[in-house]
């Protein structure tokens, strides 16, 4: 090949690198423009607007809010989230309160609530099995536990039925809970931290943590309505209860019989009642005879079996699917005594 003949090829090869350049500059601005445009859609999807009004709710105590989809599905998310989205579209969340429909992008829509304690305690983190609806309804009626009463609840889990106790007694009354290990303890208060009952952070009794500074109160309506009434406690509570005058005791542990003598010390001598939660028979009956052995009343063990209702167009039927055995619940009433003359 000739000097003149290199040249040219050599000129020819960079004229096509060039091109090649040119073009590959081009497809990268072309993309570069194609992801503008797709963001600058996204975004004006995401901001589509109801054709409807938005209503107004600011009494919310929970520091969750639910999401609920044509399908059913439940979402439950942090309160300042500002938009929400699955495969039926995203919707935009700022400024809305619960009790609205949301418009997705995508032409569907959402439901935004205030979740129930059943809502939140099918979806918290959880450290162990927790007490479900079923007994939890049983344990709140049999004690028939009133606004204003003071409960003892052990151990405390995951604190689903601390949540419950707490909504039972209300603001004028008080759950304290004992938890024997401090990680349960820290999870639990996470858990009824969404219930608003108890404080962002609040101290665990038992457990030496760093002090956290407060969130500024954002809104008072809210705040006014949060029951703050759980006291939470690191302890052994076969080794004594050191509270007095307690309306209801309800023991959810694996050895309640241990626990008994002390409650017939802690609970009021007029109405105090005490709930036992075991898995086992052979645990329930030990329950039993520690409570008889101890002089207490009007004890009854129970069990509950929930069935659902399969309910369609051709007829109704018992659900193929049903809760069966979850535990045994004893229920008693403390026994009033006898008190000595005083001797002058």
């Amino acid at each position: 090949m000739t000097n003149e003949e290199l040249t040219n090829k050599t000129e020819e090869t960079q004229e096509t690198q060039d091109i090649k350049t040119n073009e590959n500059t081009e497809s990268v601005e072309k993309k570069e423009e194609n992801n503008v445009e797709m963001e600058e859609k996204k975004k004006e999807k995401k901001e589509v607007k109801p054709t409807w009004k938005y209503y107004t709710y600011d009494g919310s105590t929970k520091t969750k809010k639910l999401v609920i989809d044509k399908r059913g599905k439940k979402y439950l998310i942090a309160k300042e989230n500002k938009e929400f989205g699955n495969d039926l579209g995203v919707a935009n969340l700022t400024d809305v309160s619960e009790g609205n429909v949301l418009p997705t992008h995508k032409g569907d829509e959402f439901y935004l609530v205030e979740p129930t304690a059943f809502d939140i305690i099918k979806k918290m983190k959880r450290s162990v099995t927790t007490l479900l609806p079923k007994d939890i309804g049983l344990i709140i009626a049999y004690c028939g536990i009133e606004n204003g009463e003071t409960v003892i609840e052990a151990g405390t889990g995951s604190a689903g039925l601390t949540m419950y106790l707490s909504q039972a007694v209300g603001k004028e009354g008080k759950v304290v809970t004992y938890e024997k290990r401090p990680e349960f303890a820290k999870i639990a208060r996470k858990n009824l931290e969404i219930m608003g009952s108890v404080k962002l952070n609040q101290p665990i009794i038992g457990v030496d943590e760093e002090p956290v500074e407060t969130e500024p109160i954002l809104n008072e309506v809210a705040e006014s309505k949060k029951v703050y009434n759980v006291i939470q406690k690191i302890g052994d509570i076969t080794e004594g209860i050191e509270e007095q005058d307690v309306d209801v005791i309800v023991l959810d542990m694996p050895d309640p019989w241990n626990v008994v003598p002390h409650a017939k010390q802690a609970l009021n001598k007029a109405k105090g009642r005490i709930a036992v939660y075991v898995p086992y028979i052979e645990q329930s009956k030990k329950a039993v005879e520690a409570l008889k052995e101890n002089n207490f009343l009007d004890i009854i063990t129970i069990e509950c079996i929930l069935r659902e209702m399969d309910i369609s167009e051709k007829g109704v039927r018992p659900s193929t699917r049903m809760i069966g055995h979850t535990g045994y619940l004893t229920f008693a009433r403390v026994c009033p005594e006898k008190l000595p003359l005083n001797e002058e």
